[in-house]
């Protein structure tokens, strides 16, 4: 598997964005244009929207994501997460698959997340 690859992008994206707090990788593995498809509505986010994004929410509780599923082919990835605050008492579960092309997150389709753990 490719560094490129888009379940090695994603792990990239979990260990060095959020993990370890480098929010300006996002300039790196995402696109300038990373269009995020919610239930009802779809969303294009720049680079700074999507790092002011991530720095918004990532001070308060510092998640540490645990990818109880992460699989993909040549061009997605999808991801079963549950993250767990490191500085706060935050639990949240959800899914996520991601298209990647050229070793950039292009979009990224998301269900609203959950307060509870997986059953």
């Amino acid at each position: 598997m490719s560094a490129t690859s888009p379940v090695n992008v994603i792990r990239r994206y979990l260990d060095e964005v959020y993990h370890a707090g480098r929010t300006e990788v996002v300039r790196e593995i995402t696109a300038d244009g990373l269009v995020r498809h919610d239930p009802g509505s779809t969303r294009t986010l720049d680079h700074d929207a999507q790092i002011a994004r991530i720095e918004a929410d990532l001070p308060q509780w510092r998640p540490r994501f645990t990818a109880d599923v992460l699989a993909g082919d040549d061009e997605h990835a999808v991801l079963v997460w549950t993250a767990r605050g490191r500085t706060a008492d935050r639990l949240l579960t959800g899914i996520e698959v991601f298209r990647v092309r050229e070793g950039r997150i292009t979009d990224v389709w998301n269900t609203p997340y959950s307060t509870m753990p997986w059953g």
